[in-house]
């Protein structure tokens, strides 16, 4: 198998021969939920900074109420490791990849220990390559936008709606179709909670 390392120059490459957008156009918390799974759990791990807690809650239902969940573990982004490093980082959108280790790819695996580390580091002492991810990694899964399942799911059904304060959801609870002078009405209740909810947020 040929050696390559996915960095800036082979993933814009491709994108110029596929005649595509040098970057994901889904590229977004809020357009693709890989993209916002791969922030979120960097944030999580300690390894780049953490979402919001707010921001959190309402993306969380905002992708929960999609169909593009994945259903199985083996198809969910991952972080996997033990005595608190992390070691193995799956399904990851290829582009925070690029911009936490300067790769384009979809999982990454660090050695299992110093043995291995040292083993590997031994033999590329020998090699030509100028760049070798291998001097971190045991293992890289190069990764193109074009090629990544979810982005094939967002072309037939992409996501258009933003995150919003209030979630179209919670504007259909506010606002009520009932009888009434107007034939529409106030959820008082709910508008009192959501009163509330903002009032208690601002005192923090």
């Amino acid at each position: 198998m040929k050696y390559l390392y996915p960095d800036k120059k082979w993933y814009t490459d491709i994108s110029e021969l596929k005649h595509a957008s040098p970057l994901c156009p889904y590229a977004n918390v809020s357009r693709c939920p890989r993209y916002y799974s791969s922030i979120y759990l960097l944030g999580k791990a300690g390894i780049s900074t953490k979402i919001d807690s707010d921001t959190i809650i309402k993306l969380d239902k905002f992708w929960q109420n999609s169909t593009l969940i994945p259903v199985v573990l083996e198809h969910d982004t991952g972080v996997m490791g033990s005595n608190g490093k992390k070691t193995s980082f799956t399904n990851f959108c290829p582009e925070i990849s690029y911009d936490i280790f300067g790769l384009f790819a979809i999982s990454l695996h660090r050695y299992a220990d110093e043995i291995d580390s040292n083993t590997a580091h031994a033999k590329l002492s020998k090699s030509s390559y100028p760049k070798d991810w291998r001097w971190q990694w045991s293992h890289v899964d190069p990764l193109h936008y074009i090629e990544c399942p979810l982005y094939s799911q967002l072309l037939s059904n992409p996501i258009t709606d933003s995150v919003k304060t209030l979630s179209e959801q919670e504007m259909q609870e506010l606002i009520e179709v009932k009888p009434s002078f107007c034939g529409v009405s106030l959820n008082i209740k709910v508008l009192i909670t959501r009163l509330i909810s903002w009032f208690t947020s601002k005192q923090r």
